[in-house]
């Protein structure tokens, strides 16, 4: 067996950030109520943080109403129910959906989660949404992580 080394990537550090700070006078607004499905009988609501820094605008919390008879348990069923129902537009990360990556954690209900691990009939009442509070934020509920792997190689991430 031969050992054929790894090719090492430049450090994710380097690469230019996208992310942007909020203005300190920024206040997050009331946003869009989104319609609740007709017919539906078991009814979960979910504020979710939006903000867009090319929009120039301040963020917002949308309201989303989820028919829980249609969704999976999880709160990342949930918005990716959102994402394809409801608004194309929001925009998180997402990837083994096993509580292993780490790649959906978010602040759900005031504490930071992994969205693939929390079930939705353990937050009582409304669902509230946010990005992590220590990072950074990119876009809706997507933080800058460049420097959570700022010395590691790209091909040692999984």
């Amino acid at each position: 067996m031969t050992h054929t080394p790894h090719r090492i990537l430049p450090r994710v550090a380097h690469l230019p950030a996208r992310s942007s700070r909020l203005p300190d006078d920024s206040r997050i607004r009331k946003g869009k109520q989104w319609p609740q499905s007709q017919n539906a009988t078991r009814v979960k609501e979910f504020h979710i943080y939006r903000y867009d820094p090319d929009s120039g605008e301040s963020p917002r919390m949308d309201a989303y109403c989820i028919n829980l008879d249609r969704c999976g348990p999880m709160v990342l069923d949930a918005l990716i129910m959102i994402k394809n129902e409801i608004d194309s537009t929001l925009t998180f990360r997402r990837s083994c959906r096993e509580g292993v990556c780490g790649s959906c954690a978010m602040n759900i209900d005031g504490t930071n989660w992994i969205a693939c691990t929390r079930f939705i009939k353990d937050i009582p009442g409304a669902v509230e949404i946010y990005p992590l509070n220590s990072m950074p934020v990119i876009k809706d509920l997507v933080p800058d992580q460049t420097h959570v792997f700022p010395s590691t190689p790209q091909s040692n991430r999984g």
